[in-house]
């Protein structure tokens, strides 16, 4: 009876030896699979993170070029709505911000946008933004762009900017000046030697031309003993004439050259 207590008891103990140890594998096993599941759980979820981010700022980055793009097309449809609330000077710094374009004077179906022209103020030929004026004797103001030759007039109305007047070369360069209490559009031809002719314009309201000037000093070719000649308006004038006129025009003369 003894020893069979005895064989009972270890073999007890044997089981429980063989349980322990069965239950340590277990737990050990378990430990194992949970580390590889953290781990697979990392690397599935960190990418998905990394591209969810790069999808957010990408798509910040559309939303942010859409607005733009929105208030752009907001920008000039106001202008186009705002009827008589839209004064001149609203419509000039529409276009000054880039929000509209000014309708070409050659070709009233193209316009241009102030980026199309070169800002760049280091540049010889660059344009830049001048004063505003009323160079057309309306009471409203114009926008002066100065640049190569005397730049770009900008007139605005009918809730639109328009070009009135523009420099071409040297033989229209564009200036302006005050004559007989009116601003005058200048335009001066000086491409050869021996030849000097102006051309000036009296507005009263840009799309209203009321007066032109003519005059000018060439050499005779068909009177080389007369030596210069000078005209105003087709007819001949005598040298003071021509200097005292001259003297009156340039004296009030503004260069808008860059």
């Amino acid at each position: 009876m003894k020893k069979n207590w005895k064989f009972f008891m270890l073999a007890c103990v044997w089981l429980t030896a063989l349980n322990i140890a069965a239950c340590g594998q277990v737990k050990e096993d378990e430990i194992v699979i949970i580390e590889e599941i953290d781990a697979d759980q990392q690397e599935n979820s960190a990418p998905a993170v990394e591209h969810t981010n790069s999808e957010t700022k990408e798509n910040e980055i559309i939303i942010e070029e859409k607005s733009d793009i929105n208030q752009q097309e907001s920008s000039m449809q106001e202008a186009e709505d705002t009827g008589l609330e839209a004064t001149a000077d609203e419509l000039l710094d529409l276009f000054i911000n880039g929000s509209i374009n000014a309708v070409d004077s050659t070709d009233l179906t193209s316009t241009f946008n102030i980026a199309d022209l070169n800002m760049d103020s280091e540049e010889g030929d660059a344009y830049s933004i001048g004063e505003k004026i009323d160079l057309d004797n309306d009471g409203e103001n114009e926008l002066i762009i100065c640049g190569p030759y005397g730049g770009i007039y900008l007139d605005a109305r009918d809730n639109k900017v328009y070009e009135f007047a523009v420099a071409d070369g040297t033989a229209l360069i564009l200036s302006y000046t005050y004559y007989n209490g009116a601003v005058w559009i200048m335009y001066s031809n000086r491409s050869s030697a021996g030849f000097e002719f102006y051309h000036l314009e009296k507005f009263e309201g840009a799309d209203n031309l009321v007066a032109e000037m003519n005059f000018g000093e060439e050499f005779d070719v068909n009177n080389a003993e007369a030596g210069m000649k000078y005209t105003l308006n087709g007819t001949e004038i005598s040298y003071d004439e021509y200097t005292e006129l001259c003297s009156k025009i340039f004296a009030a003369e503004e260069n808008t050259t860059s």
